[in-house]
């Protein structure tokens, strides 16, 4: 019974702190794509 409660509850929090995960993949690659061309140049 716990499950049905809990799992409406969890869900959008594992999709928020995946989305999270995700940006915050984006920025540092493209923080360091941009740091290696500036070294670059």
């Amino acid at each position: 019974m716990q499950w049905v409660i809990f799992i409406p509850l969890l869900l959008p929090l594992a999709i928020v702190s995946g989305a999270f995960d995700g940006i915050k993949r984006v920025i540092a690659q493209a923080s360091a794509d941009i740091i290696e061309n500036e070294v670059v140049s």
